[in-house]
């Protein structure tokens, strides 16, 4: 059975609008007929409500979208710095002749006690665990061992960069999907909203017309045929499903046939 909740909230508010565009004619050529044009105002309010969030659903889905791309290049940078400046200070505390090896070791077990375990972590705890590295490679107590071992102050600079850009970015991405969140929250309301306006419109529609005023029954069949067609292709599809699901039944034979 077709119901009008079934169709999408892009085509919700495209019949809205050519209902609009119908009642705005038959009010211009009269006559006057307060209760019916009343319908205007209403049906050009759900329109406008529909489009602002079919509309906004999409920009926030696009800018969360582009923003997930921004973030993985953002989120890859940090991954490269952490690996770099992880890997730099390991292999010089491997150094089996450098008198800084010890003093390496050190510094790698304060700033990275798990080594590259965390590189692959949700991106919100790596870029936690990214911070408190960087506030231990850059405590004066191991200044003198960062010196030593030539490990490039840009470096820090650059990973720190990285942190500070992929923070902003996850910032942006969860406000893109509270946005995205809101407008599907909205556009519901304005859905339903618009399903009371419809039913309340064909009411009127079919009550201001007598089984014998031809003329004025085909003027409502055409004031709704936006409606109405879309109503029409819904019970069309549904038929079709239905018979196809038939079809696809196959017979049992009957207990005791012969063949």
């Amino acid at each position: 059975m077709a119901k009008l909740e079934q169709i999408p909230r892009a085509e919700k508010r495209d019949i809205a609008k050519k209902i609009t565009t119908n009642l705005e004619a038959r009010a211009a050529k009269g006559p006057p007929e307060p209760a019916l044009d009343a319908y205007i105002s209403e049906c050009a309010d759900i329109t406008e409500a529909l489009e602002a969030h079919v509309t906004g659903n999409v920009l926030a889905q696009a800018e969360r979208a582009a923003r997930l791309a921004q973030l993985e290049a953002a989120d890859d940078a940090v991954d490269t710095w952490y690996r770099h400046i992880e890997g730099y200070i390991h292999v010089e505390s491997r150094r089996r002749a450098s008198i800084h090896a010890q003093s390496a070791a050190a510094l790698h077990q304060a700033a990275f006690p798990e080594g590259l375990a965390h590189v692959d972590d949700p991106i919100a705890d790596e870029n936690r665990i990214c911070r408190e590295a960087l506030i231990t490679l850059r405590s004066p107590e191991h200044a003198a061992t960062l010196v030593a071992i030539e490990l490039p102050a840009t470096w820090l600079d650059r990973w720190e960069a990285a942190i500070f850009k992929s923070d902003a970015l996850l910032a942006e991405v969860a406000k893109a999907r509270t946005e995205k969140r809101a407008h599907v929250g909205a556009g519901r309301d304005a859905e339903t909203e618009w399903v009371e306006v419809m039913v309340r419109l064909r009411r009127y529609v079919a009550s201001r017309a007598k089984r014998s005023d031809l003329a004025r029954i085909l003027e409502g069949k055409a004031l709704l045929a936006p409606l109405l067609d879309a109503m029409a292709r819904l019970r069309a599809e549904a038929a079709a499903r239905a018979a196809r699901k038939g079809n696809g039944k196959q017979e049992t034979p009957t207990e005791g046939a012969t063949g």
